[in-house]
């Protein structure tokens, strides 16, 4: 897309891409430098909601682009059928698809739309710039692809989310690799776009930098290892498609809390 159909694309905001209005005022172009990096938890063993203590040693994700928007985050509407119920809808005869209530995105502010790949435990990481207008940034879209590039292609195996750690419940070790594809993810969201994600509400006036933060202990609030073959640290115990604890690691990668967005000048 030119520098020229990009900005009106952003100008328009709300009539190409959103499905609320907006009085917000926007100004002039300009460049959104980019950064990613995961929850400090990330380095440490964390909680699941079933009762697992988990310490990753890889975790990569796969993101196609990053919009951002003026309308409020979609968690404040609190319509969005809780976690556990879209698990029940998975493990059921039909896979239910879930709707994050009626999200108004409002005016399109900003995005980044060349494809990049997270290796999480690599700490911040530089991703490619963005384009905006000034306004009043309070929300933003994710949206997961399968990795279109090498190495990001070999490395996650043409997978959008790949992870690898150890679990330990009541005595139990578990050595485990967990993936989900597009497909996977898009059961839940539409083109795979996690919508409504938290943005630091903030009136943006010149250029800066925005920095997404992946919480990966979301992914597995729902991720029960019960019943899971042990495996070992060299050959760590591969889930299916179609298993339980990967459909819940699949729904756990399109929850809005695991992505929060911030801006610096």
């Amino acid at each position: 897309m030119s520098t020229k159909a990009l900005w009106l694309w952003l100008s328009m905001g709300c009539a190409l891409l959103a499905c609320g209005g907006s009085d917000t005022t926007t100004g002039r172009q300009i460049t959104l430098h980019t950064a990613a990096q995961s929850d400090p938890e990330i380095a440490a063993t964390f909680a699941t909601g079933t009762g697992w203590t988990v310490q990753l040693s890889k975790a990569v994700l796969s993101v196609g682009s990053l919009y951002y928007f003026d309308g409020e985050p979609a968690f404040v509407l609190r319509k969005q059928k809780p976690l556990w119920l879209r698990l029940a809808d998975a493990l059921g005869p039909s896979v239910a698809h879930a709707h994050p209530g009626h999200y108004l995105a409002g005016m399109a502010l900003g995005q980044v739309t060349v494809p990049s790949s997270l290796d999480l435990l690599a700490g911040k990481v530089v991703l490619p710039d963005g384009i905006g207008i000034t306004g009043l940034y309070r929300s933003a879209r994710l949206q997961l692809a399968a990795p279109s590039t090498e190495p990001a292609r070999t490395q996650l195996g043409g997978q959008v989310a790949v992870v690898e750690g150890v679990a330990h419940k009541d005595g139990q070790t578990v050595f485990f690799k967990l993936s989900a594809s597009f497909s996977d993810v898009a059961r839940s969201v539409s083109q795979g776009q996690v919508d409504g994600c938290p943005f630091d509400e903030l009136e943006v006036e010149d250029d800066g930098t925005v920095t997404l933060t992946v919480k990966p202990h979301v992914w597995f609030n729902l991720v029960d290892f019960t019943g899971v073959a042990p495996g070992t640290a060299e050959a760590p115990t591969e889930l299916a498609a179609g298993e339980t604890p990967q459909i819940a690691f699949a729904l756990g990668l399109v929850q809005l809390s695991a992505y929060h967005f911030a801006y610096q000048p």
